[in-house]
């Protein structure tokens, strides 16, 4: 499928079409959200619009009434002025009312339209397969949906409602000014003009310098959290990096800082300058009024509502330009909020709960995989076959593709060639859940879920396994169960220190738990250990190794380790180079080979061959 250019992977400009688009996204996106608050806004809105214009026609009421009341000495005159005074009282009261409401409104619908934004960010990245989170574009596109885009849904509709309150004003504005004269609503209008093009122009501008500064502004997060995060700090501590740390931030600040300010600058300039612009022609405007009241055409009241029309629809011209202009500013902030929930959904899992031949175990046919912008295959060509209860260990320096076999293993990958099936059946034909309710996984690394025990363990069956005795079963098996009882609230110890009652643990602790969750399921028939021991001390790893799980062939178990000494004992072992399985055999037969296996393994057991 050819990707689209998406706008915020490279700072493109949306085309004029897709912020249509989107500001009606936008808006559906508001009435699904709340249409009860959506009816009083828009409600309130009209208000708002439509009091200025009859407190100027009010004013003019009151001028001549006044002067009338003064001309004929009359009670009822000036009984009638001071009527017109009540009621413009009572308008601005209402004006006044009507706006706060409004914001309180506006301040309920920014929190729940906020609410449902975050959902569909994260309910869209749950249905993302790891192929594509992994994928430095969409890592981007994440972070641009989350950065500003999750509030400018909010302030996009709240431009829209602005939009209509000046466009309503404007109307009502017009229709007494044309009373004055046609010219004169042409010239109300003619004088917002200039500051409106300014803004647009200058908005586009300013979102493409933003979006294109994405990676600067990564590495700015990066480099704040080495200077502040609990994990970091013990190196940055001890080795003294903190200076330089500190400098390289201030050298990425000063650089997106200079190249923003200049920007800023053009724009205050430029602003000034239309604004100045604008109110010429309103001086102009008003200077015309005077004139024809001194003429004797208008009377002094009118004088008076037609100099407030012009002043308040001028300011409304440039409120309105200028809410059009913020409008396609937040649009094209939106656009990387849709840009992202338009990512096409890779449609992974069928629906088969079983293979047809239960008795061949996992079988990969000449698999190979190639990570999105790599020159060399990770996985190149590989066939292997695990019948059921068969112990493989999984042996290779870094780089050498024995991580990724993993996730092809476990489904996580999809191969570029060749298959992976379980039971005779392709991983793709499986149900998902199916799947996984036959694998037990320990990655590596693995997650360090700052919540509670319970829960570390628990998210191996992805929360729904919360009865404590099968909780602590898996923490045997995992050898947590001395750990999880030495805590001062069990199953319920929060671990972290963010809060007042957590606790940390040691790496060997971490792992423990995380061995756990990969046990967690009994029934599944098939382990896949990633380094299991890698932060386990002698005596725990001794244990671990001499534990049931390990020496129980009614489940298949790859392991995969760097000590060579924990997988002799395995029914075969694969020795990986550059993505290609070079060496395949027991213990004993690689060693009589002298190859890499007996090469890796005599370097392992030297220094205990010492004397």
């Amino acid at each position: 499928m050819e990707e689209r250019a998406q706008p915020g992977a490279e700072g493109a400009t949306p085309s004029l079409r897709e912020v249509v688009g989107y500001g009606r996204r936008a808006f559906g996106l508001v009435w699904s959200s709340s249409r009860s608050l959506t009816l009083v806004i828009a409600s309130l809105t009209l208000a708002v619009a439509l009091l200025p214009t009859a407190a100027a026609w009010v004013g003019k009421l009151i001028v001549d009434g006044v002067l009338a009341a003064i001309a004929s000495g009359l009670e009822p005159d000036r009984d009638q002025a001071l009527l017109w005074v009540l009621l413009e009282a009572i308008i601005f009261g209402a004006l006044i009312v009507s706006r706060r409401m409004l914001q309180f409104q506006k301040r309920l619908l920014h929190a729940e339209l906020g609410f449902s934004v975050s959902q569909l960010i994260h309910s869209k990245a749950l249905k993302l397969e790891l192929q594509q989170i992994e994928t430095p574009r969409i890592q981007e596109m994440v972070l641009l949906a989350k950065q500003r885009a999750t509030s400018k849904p909010f302030a996009l509709v709240n431009r829209i409602f602005e939009v209509s309150q000046y466009s309503v004003t404007l109307l009502s504005f017009a229709a007494l000014l044309v009373t004055f004269s046609p010219w004169a609503v042409v010239v109300v209008l003619i004088g917002g003009l200039p500051l409106f093009f300014g803004e647009l122009r200058y908005s586009g501008v300013m979102f493409r310098f933003y979006t294109g500064k994405t990676p600067e502004l990564r590495e700015r997060s990066y480099l704040e959290s080495l200077m502040t995060s609990d994990s970091g700090a013990p190196e940055r501590i001890h080795f003294d990096s903190g200076p330089a740390i500190m400098e390289l931030y201030e050298t990425l600040f000063s650089r997106v800082y200079r190249q923003d300010r200049s920007l800023q600058r053009r724009g205050a300039a430029a602003g000034a300058s239309l604004s100045v612009a604008s109110s010429g022609v309103f001086f102009a405007t008003k200077i015309w009024i005077v004139w024809e009241t001194i003429a004797g055409v208008i009377t002094l009241g009118q004088m008076t509502m037609f100099i407030t029309l012009v002043k308040q629809g001028q300011a409304a011209v440039t409120s309105l330009l200028a809410s059009v202009g913020g409008m396609y500013n937040d649009l094209l902030y939106a656009s990387n909020l849709y840009a992202y929930l338009d990512l096409p959904e890779i449609s992974r899992g069928g629906n088969a709960r079983e293979g047809p031949h239960p008795d061949d175990g996992l079988r990969l046919e000449n698999v190979s995989y190639t990570y999105p912008g790599s020159l060399r295959p990770a996985v190149d060509g590989v066939s292997l076959h695990l019948p059921p209860g068969y112990h493989l260990g999984l042996i290779g320096v870094n780089g050498s593709g024995k991580t990724t076999m993993v996730k092809l293993m476990t489904g996580l990958y999809r191969p570029d060639a060749g298959r992976v099936l379980l039971d005779g059946l392709d991983l793709e034909e499986w149900d998902r859940e199916a799947l996984r309710s036959r694998m037990g996984v320990l990655f590596q690394p693995f997650v360090r879920y700052k919540s509670t025990v319970a829960d570390n363990i628990s998210f191996g069956s992805g929360l729904r396994i919360t009865d404590e005795e099968l909780l602590l079963a898996a923490a045997d098996r995992g050898l947590a169960r001395a750990l999880v009882d030495s805590l001062p609230g069990g199953l319920g110890t929060r671990l972290t220190r963010r809060f007042l009652d957590g606790q940390e643990l040691s790496g060997g602790q971490w792992q423990r738990l995380a061995l756990a969750r990969a046990l967690l399921r009994e029934d599944a028939n098939i382990l896949i250990l990633d380094e299991p021991t890698s932060a386990l001390d002698a005596v725990a790893e001794a244990e671990l190794f001499d534990s049931f799980t390990f020496n129980d062939h009614d489940r298949t178990l790859v392991l995969i380790s760097h000590r060579l000494a924990n997988i002799r004992n395995a029914d075969a072992v694969v020795v990986m180079q550059d993505g290609r399985i070079v060496e395949f055999g027991a213990h004993g037969d690689l060693m009589e080979k002298q190859g890499i296996y007996r090469d890796l393994f005599s370097l392992q057991a030297a220094p205990y061959n010492k004397e």
